[in-house]
């Protein structure tokens, strides 16, 4: 069984939130649009704490 760190637990939850589990699971990251990625990537940076 895999073992995902804090970061990509978080990545993976976005990407069940904007429907994309199942392209994920079919071709990976590298099969996700830039437009998904960057969705992705700007949930994460919103909901990212404060330093």
């Amino acid at each position: 069984m895999w073992r995902l760190d804090e970061k990509a637990k978080r990545k993976y939850a976005a990407a069940e939130r904007f429907g994309l589990t199942e392209k994920l699971l079919q071709s990976g990251w590298a099969g996700l649009s830039a437009k998904d990625s960057g969705r992705i990537g700007g949930s994460l940076k919103a909901k990212r704490k404060p330093n």
